[in-house]
């Protein structure tokens, strides 16, 4: 079994994706992919919305200059490592990516609605998130 907390760091699955971005030929695209699968499905699956989730972080913290709550020391590495990737453009996608992954036909939201004690939680770190990026 693995680990997640509502913290985006605090997610086994993330961690894993961070990784695949990391070590990815063109992170850049791979990025933009993992919008791109948010936008164009019918039913929005725990890896691909976990991908969005992770990508949309990956483009805050290059932008914004956030930090996150645990955060790995390879993604952080990354980030001052990409500094001038042009993200930016990939703003406008993962702003509705994140829309959809607060939607209910998003299965990482509705595994989080099951969760009574942490869901607004979750929920907030996804919302704060969105709003830096708009």
């Amino acid at each position: 079994m693995g680990t997640w907390g509502h913290e985006i760091f605090q997610d086994d699955t993330n961690c894993d994706l961070i990784a695949e971005i990391i070590d990815s030929e063109n992170p850049l695209q791979t990025i933009a992919d993992s919008f791109d699968k948010a936008i164009d499905v019918a039913y929005f699956e725990h890896e691909e919305c976990c991908g969005a989730l992770v990508s949309a972080a990956i483009i805050d913290a290059i932008l914004n200059g956030t930090r996150y709550l645990e955060e790995m020391e390879s993604f952080r590495f990354f980030v001052e490592a990409n500094r001038n990737l042009p993200v930016d453009t990939l703003k406008p996608n993962a702003v509705k990516a994140l829309d959809r992954l607060l939607a209910e036909d998003s299965e990482l939201n509705e595994l989080w609605n099951e969760n009574e004690e942490l869901y607004s939680k979750w929920k907030d770190v996804v919302v704060q998130l969105k709003e830096r990026l708009q």
